[in-house]
């Protein structure tokens, strides 16, 4: 790890950030958001040269550490093949993704859908589980988080999504144990 001690870079970084960005759940007024220089591991630091290790880890999918060596040659052979295609089309790399994410699952689920994000799942999971079982009520515990799109925003539990909330039909929330 050499954190990149500069800290004019990391002041133009935040101004570039406060210009430009808008940074979801937030009162973008009374952020004051860290210019992060890089990361490796479990840790990130700033411009300053600090070094923070991330609870996060990144936004709870960097789980075994920001810049793993294995995972950052595994994307820079795929980029250097074929970046992405639409999923109409078979592709090897997504086909063997599936495959071994079945081997994993119960029963004989064995057909993998991919999203692009975790809000597209909810909502995709949601459609599915209505659609199969005919029932249109979901559950959702207080103090959850699905995403940001429409379904997903009112299944959320959060109470920062009231001002976007238009009552999806079906959503119900309750209040989950909270043993603390």
């Amino acid at each position: 790890m050499n954190p990149l001690v500069d800290p004019q870079a990391g002041a133009a970084v935040k101004a570039a950030d406060r210009a430009h960005v808008f940074h979801s759940w937030s009162a973008q007024g009374l952020i004051d958001p860290l210019a992060v220089a890089g990361a490796e591991g479990a840790y990130f630091w700033d411009y300053d040269g600090n070094r923070y290790l991330d609870f996060t880890s990144g936004l709870v999918f960097t789980n075994i550490g920001y810049q793993h060596p294995t995972v950052v040659a595994a994307i820079q052979e795929q980029a250097g093949r074929l970046t992405t295609f639409a999923p109409a089309f078979a592709i090897d790399v997504r086909s063997e993704a599936a495959r071994l994410i079945a081997e994993r699952t119960p029963g004989d689920l064995d057909k993998i859908f991919f999203t692009n994000g975790g809000a597209e799942a909810v909502e995709n999971a949601i459609r599915m589980a209505r659609l199969h079982t005919g029932r249109p009520k979901v559950l959702s515990a207080y103090r959850s988080y699905h995403g940001g799109t429409s379904t997903a925003i009112n299944l959320t539990g959060d109470p920062r999504r009231w001002a976007s909330d238009n009552g999806s039909a079906g959503v119900v929330h309750f209040w989950a144990p909270f043993l603390y």
